[in-house]
């Protein structure tokens, strides 16, 4: 029975080399289509067309030139795109979702088309967040209005939307006979790659540095600064860690973060982990960054953080 139980196990997982779909929006989704690709899967990135032309800017730069990695960029509307959508649904047997937007989630009737009856399907990894309460309120919801508009508050209507939508593709990976591994964030920071291109500090993996000419500009780059120095992962079995709290506002900006952060290349990278992991399945983890400038490298390092949470 336990060799039975073992082969079964194994079964569930995914490995490099085979077809994984990447769906959702914004900077966490490209980075965990590249950083797939950069593990040895077949990626297929799921994007809305306006923004295929800006996905191309960040996903490509002088260590991994376009055409270099195993991502196909697929449009989800216009012209073949719902049949070729169909295909890749069919085909993977990794699924994706990381929504960097905090309004935005899968909605139920998407889950026929990406988890579709008949399909190869073993594994799905979703991005969801810290719904646990803790270290929000009043401090990290006055940092977001006044520092910071990305710092996850909890706001109760959007901790609702997460939950049911945790619920929702639990139950549909279920009938579609594959297992789930949720994957939380708090504030989403960071996602380029710093210097390292220069031969500075960041992590060569992450997204172009084009990605630090949108959004909020700001006399000094935090968001530079915080890709060189919060680089350090933690995982914690479970929905247990805490938002930023009293020190929200000194957080928001900062070039180390604080309580409540989780790097986006971190998220991104233990939604890909968790395609191959035994321990992953139907388990969920939080993810903290903090001060390091080590980012963990090789997937034996990520398995043991799976592991070890």
């Amino acid at each position: 029975m336990a060799l039975l139980g073992a082969s079964l196990s194994a079964l569930a997982v995914v490995l490099p080399g085979a077809p994984v779909l990447v769906v959702g929006n914004g900077a966490v989704q490209l980075l965990a289509a590249r950083l797939a690709a950069i593990r040895g899967y077949q990626t297929t990135l799921a994007c809305v067309p306006q923004f295929i032309e800006q996905a191309k800017d960040f996903l490509w730069d002088d260590k991994y030139p376009q055409g270099s990695l195993p991502i196909k960029l697929l449009p989800i509307a216009g012209g073949d795109a719902e049949k070729g959508i169909e295909t890749a649904a069919a085909a993977c047997e990794g699924l994706i979702v990381a929504f960097d937007s905090e309004k935005q989630a899968m909605p139920d009737s998407a889950l026929s088309v990406f988890l579709p009856t008949g399909s190869k399907l073993k594994r799905v990894a979703l991005m969801s967040r810290y719904l646990n309460g803790a270290g929000m309120g009043f401090f990290p919801k006055a940092a977001k209005f006044a520092a910071n508009a990305e710092i996850w508050a909890g706001d109760p209507d959007l901790v609702a939307q997460y939950q049911a939508q945790e619920a929702s593709v639990r139950a549909r990976a279920k009938e579609v006979g594959a297992s789930t591994t949720i994957i939380r964030a708090g504030t989403l920071k960071g996602g380029a790659s710093g210097d390292a291109l220069m031969g500075g500090a960041g992590e060569p993996m992450f997204l172009n540095p084009a990605f630090y000419t949108i959004g909020q500009q700001d006399v000094v780059n935090w968001r530079l600064l915080y890709d060189c120095g919060a680089l350090s992962v933690s995982l914690t079995r479970g929905d247990t860690l805490p938002g930023p709290g009293f020190s929200a506002a000194l957080t928001a900006t900062t070039e180390t973060g604080g309580a409540g952060d989780s790097h986006r290349g971190a998220i991104a990278m233990a939604l890909v982990e968790a395609l191959r992991s035994e321990v992953a399945a139907d388990t969920d983890f939080s993810v903290a960054s903090s001060a390091g400038r080590d980012f963990p490298q090789g997937s034996d390092a990520w398995q043991a953080l799976f592991k070890k949470a």
